[in-house]
């Protein structure tokens, strides 16, 4: 370093020295405070330089080192002030006054004596903008969780408190209703018979070896709210009504493929000769028709469902019945495959397209079912929860309130309950709300008006009966399907004709 740059820092120090030195008034403590301060500093900056070359040679790259040597000094300053001031604060107040040193000199001096002050509050700033930060990162990734699962429209629970189950995970089910196609009745036209199938504009193939025939459809509408019945007779289906066959699963792997094909083949021979379903819906996709479209097959048994205009019961005849080959029990490895679920929105939009068939009268077996006997819903279980309505292009109706219950009055019981976990479907309580406000409006007790309405659901029942007495049989002989030679097949048969034994008996 060049004696010139030594003897310009010099004076560069000392007049910052001066400025501090009017805190003294003896001028001997004056010269002292200098002659300490100039050495000190002298000190430390060969200290820095001997030490510290890398930082030094970075410092002054950059014009810096000039800046760390005034901070430097500056705190070698107040270190001095503070060893030479007197201790009492009273006097310093004094001294400061008294012998007035420059504004910034005061300044600087009050700032390194409350430093810690500043310090602490330096530090409480800091943790409460980190705090601030966080909670603003916190509420920022809720609301952009909230966004990104509406514009991508994820899935979330059927309702609260819905069960989980078993089978057919919620995500798989939508996840696949967000690639399939929406309804769109007029993109959907027959496009070819053969002997044994039909094939679709929207790809639905329909398979007819197992067609057969039964009686042709008969029923009347009730009026929603009225109790008044239209007395022409219906013979279109009105709506469709799904199911699950309950036969004993194996696991869908591809060692078992014959046992799979032996187990369908086995449900498609028992639903032809008891005339149990419209369709079967097996576990490959494949769809089968077994009753016609013109008429009733028997899967409903004792059942209500109503639309915004009408009421139907015993849906034999207006609703078509639409069997997936799977078992909804407590415990069943699986529901659905994916390719049950893609057939059974092609054909739920065939179906719709051919009658004309609203949203509203799409709906699960469990839903409708009713005991007459015991005024109870919910008879038969098969899709009492877990029905994949959006990946059938089909709204909720876990959420719709039944006509059943609304309407009728019909009741659960607590073996209903505990098949739901402890949680009915939310279109529960909106109906027992319902028949409640209708009771009480017509002045009777709840308990009347459900007696009365039990009669009316047997006049309805009977009224049916008879329309349908009044429509000649149409049944005709069908080829008779391939003989089965397999014990496999013999024992799904077996398990289905007691199923079925069940359901007479009761009158389901």
């Amino acid at each position: 370093m060049s004696q010139q740059k030594v003897n310009v820092d010099t004076l560069f120090y000392t007049r910052i020295v001066e400025r501090y030195a009017h805190f003294f008034e003896r001028p001997e403590v004056r010269l002292r405070f200098l002659y300490r301060t100039l050495s000190l500093q002298s000190t430390r900056r060969n200290r820095l330089e001997e030490h510290r070359p890398r930082l030094m040679a970075f410092m002054k790259r950059f014009g810096l080192d000039a800046c760390l040597f005034e901070i430097e000094f500056h705190r070698v300053i107040l270190e001095e002030l503070s060893k030479l001031l007197p201790a009492a604060d009273a006097e310093r107040r004094n001294l400061i006054r008294q012998y007035k040193a420059p504004l910034s000199s005061r300044l600087f001096f009050y700032f390194y004596r409350t430093r810690k002050v500043f310090y602490g509050a330096g530090l409480a700033t800091l943790a409460i903008a980190l705090l601030g930060f966080v909670s603003l990162a916190s509420w920022s990734a809720r609301h952009a969780n909230t966004y990104l699962a509406k514009y991508y429209q994820v899935p979330t629970p059927r309702w609260p408190g819905a069960p989980s189950g078993t089978g057919v995970p919620t995500m798989q089910a939508a996840g696949a209703a967000k690639y399939l196609p929406d309804y769109r009745p007029e993109k959907i036209w027959l496009v070819e018979r053969k002997d044994n199938y039909e094939r679709y504009s929207n790809g639905g193939r329909i398979l007819t070896d197992y067609e057969t025939d039964n009686h042709t459809r008969g029923y009347y509408r009730l009026g929603r709210g009225t109790q008044a019945t239209d007395m022409t007779g219906q013979h279109e289906p009105i709506g469709i009504l799904y199911h699950t066959s309950e036969g004993e699963l194996i696991p869908f792997i591809a060692a078992n493929n014959d046992s799979i094909e032996v187990r369908t083949r086995g449900l498609l021979e028992y639903a032809q000769r008891h005339k149990s379903y419209n369709y079967i819906i097996d576990r490959y996709g494949q769809i089968y028709r077994i009753v016609r479209d013109e008429q009733s097959a028997d899967h409903a048994g004792h059942s209500i469902w109503g639309d915004r205009q009408s009421v139907y019961v015993g849906l034999n005849d207006s609703f078509l019945g639409v069997c997936f080959e799977t078992n909804t029990k407590a415990g069943a490895d699986e529901q659905l495959t994916e390719a049950q679920l893609i057939a059974g929105r092609l054909l739920t939009a065939i179906l719709r397209s051919r009658y004309q068939i609203d949203d509203t009268n799409c709906v699960a077996h469990g839903l409708v079912s009713v005991n007459p006997s015991n005024m109870l819903i919910g008879y038969h279980h098969d899709w009492i929860r877990n029905f994949p309505f959006e990946a059938m292009g089909l709204s909720d109706k876990y959420k719709v309130a039944p006509a059943s219950i609304s309407e009728f009055g019909f009741t659960y019981d607590g073996e209903l309950v505990a098949r739901l976990d402890g949680v009915m479907w939310p279109g529960v309580k909106t109906a027992e709300e319902e028949f409640q406000r209708r009771a009480a409006e017509a002045g009777v007790k709840p308990e009347d008006l459900r007696r009365r309405m039990r009669d009316l659901y047997r006049e309805q029942m009977d009224l049916s009966a008879r329309l349908r007495e009044q429509t000649p049989d149409t049944t005709a002989t069908t080829a008779a399907a391939p003989a089965r030679n397999n014990s496999e097949a013999e024992t799904t048969t077996t398990a289905l004709a007691h199923r079925r034994a069940g359901k007479s008996a009761s009158g389901n």
